[in-house]
């Protein structure tokens, strides 16, 4: 296969096949492998060219995960270690696995590695396996509320829609776990799950949604998951072909990954351990959804003999926003390294109440916005969906472009409304749906006991988790860091005294 190099001087044709192919250089005098190896750090370039695998590649916000995942792929094609077309790389949502796509590209691996989500590499193999079997494929669910909604009035309940999502969000998080409705009472208090619905009524829509996708022949994005597993599991020989099929696999936001995933994980792995595993321990904001961060930060004990590399040189945000940011994390997580100058102090700010936050967020973006300072360039954001939509409100009435993004359930789609990057706008977004995103100026709106940590967050490991979501919020942040929080905030018609964030503290006396 001849693959091309658009990062170098004009190239040669090389090989994968030859295990020499390392050795042949470019005209000018650069050569595949070192062309790969540019611009990395000591760190970087150990997790790229490390020969073992399991490899579990720890990588911090800011250290440029995917520019390592993606180089390593493209070095270990170079020296013959990998068949690109024999290899798998896999992410959570379809934008992220466009860029993965991309930058492969960009490196010279144009339309050979697979690069998608979980769903979308288990309806791929569904899809083959149904067409040589001559089955006719289901449907894919394209209203999973519309069904849940269905199933309450089936059992004689009227829910109001915030109910409904509720019930969906309870089925997906026991189908993440490997759950039965029968046994979803039991596990669930266990535990120590307590869904808006008690447990019974929760089982017994399960029950009935399950069913009422029987009926009409659909299947929801879980099901991929749990049919595509069942076939490897059940069939060894159809197991063993699509092993041959993808050898070396590859997967980013390790830290993401639910029961389900992993096992699916697992039966395409077989007895093998090729496999390289990308994310960040500290970035691990989906348990609420099924993920478990117990697979990477265990890796070596889920993977025996695997070798784990920690991304510790942060190129995104200066000293202060990183240690802010490392001051609302748990004791004894990994510190990481600025490389950037100096910036200032993070801010914090108090209003009288959100409507006065919201104003002054908005004229301090004005006041922001110049002939250098693109409104794209600026973000604010918050806990909530219902925050950001009063947020997006304010700025609005202000003449502020802006675009809303929140977050949904992590699915193909990421979060949930996307809007056109083209756009020059201020983002207004929740601190999960900006995962995965960076901006110069970020306020943080609505910085108060309660929204941050979040009231439902009562146990060690529901408080673990929104300290690490509110680090993922902080370390957004390029340049600058702005603080908010409301003596009094607006509840629809109720008007509640707050209370400022616990690690609001921690933030000014760190920076």
């Amino acid at each position: 296969m001849n693959l091309r190099r658009p990062l170098w001087p004009s190239s040669t044709l090389w090989k994968t096949a030859d295990p020499n192919c390392h050795r042949r250089r470019y005209r000018g005098g650069v050569s595949v492998f070192e062309g790969l190896l540019e611009g990395l750090n000591k760190r970087q370039r150990a997790a790229v060219e490390s020969p073992g695998t399991p490899l579990c590649i720890r990588a911090g916000a800011g250290t440029g995960k995917t520019r390592v995942l993606t180089r390593r792929i493209a070095h270990q094609a170079s020296i013959g270690a990998i068949d690109p077309k024999r290899s798998m790389a896999i992410t959570f949502t379809r934008k992220a696995a466009v860029e993965l796509r991309e930058r492969l590209a960009g490196l010279g691996l144009r339309d050979s590695v697979s690069a998608g989500t979980f769903h979308s590499t288990a309806y791929s193999q569904l899809r083959t396996r149904w067409a040589e079997r001559g089955i006719r494929p289901p449907e894919l669910a394209q209203d999973k509320r519309g069904l849940v909604a269905r199933a309450a009035r089936q059992a004689g309940l009227r829910l109001a829609k915030a109910e409904v999502q509720d019930a969906v969000a309870e089925i997906e998080w026991a189908k993440a776990h490997r759950i039965t409705p029968d046994d979803y009472c039991e596990r669930a208090a266990g535990l120590r799950r307590w869904p808006a619905l008690d447990h019974s009524v929760v089982a017994d829509l399960y029950l009935r949604y399950e069913s009422e996708k029987v009926k009409r022949r659909v299947v929801d994005f879980d099901d991929l998951l749990i049919l595509a597993l069942r076939d490897l599991t059940d069939d060894p020989d159809y197991a063993e072909a699509r092993r041959w099929s993808y050898r070396h696999l590859f997967v980013d936001e390790f830290q993401d990954v639910n029961r389900l995933q992993f096992e699916l994980l697992r039966a395409w792995l077989g007895d093998r351990n090729d496999l390289c595993a990308v994310g960040d321990p500290n970035q691990a904001i989906y348990s609420w959804n099924g993920a478990d961060s117990d697979y990477i930060e265990r890796f070596a004990s889920w993977f025996p003999g695997a070798e784990v590399l920690d991304l510790l040189d942060n190129y995104r945000s200066t000293p202060q926003i990183l240690a802010a940011g490392r001051a609302v994390l748990p004791v004894g997580a990994t510190k990481l390294a600025s490389h950037n100058l100096d910036g200032p102090r993070p801010t914090v700010s108090t209003h009288v109440d959100d409507f006065d936050e919201a104003a002054t967020i908005a004229r301090s973006l004005r006041d922001a916005k110049g002939p250098e300072m693109a409104w794209s360039s600026m973000a604010v954001l918050a806990r909530t969906n219902a925050q950001t939509a009063k947020l997006a409100t304010a700025l609005e009435k202000a003449q502020i472009p802006c675009r809303v993004r929140i977050d949904s359930h992590r699915t193909d789609d990421g979060a949930g409304a996307t809007p056109p990057n083209g756009s020059d706008a201020v983002d207004v977004a929740t601190f999960h749906a900006a995962k995965g995103l960076e901006w110069p100026i970020v306020h943080l709106a609505g910085l108060e006991q309660g929204l941050v940590p979040i009231s439902r967050a009562q146990t060690p490991a529901e408080i673990a988790e929104e300290r690490r979501l509110l680090y993922v919020a902080i370390t957004r942040a390029e340049k600058e860091l702005h603080c908010h929080w409301a003596a009094e905030r607006a509840f629809g018609d109720r008007t509640s005294a707050r209370s400022p964030s616990p690690y609001l503290n921690a933030i000014l006396s760190a920076a």
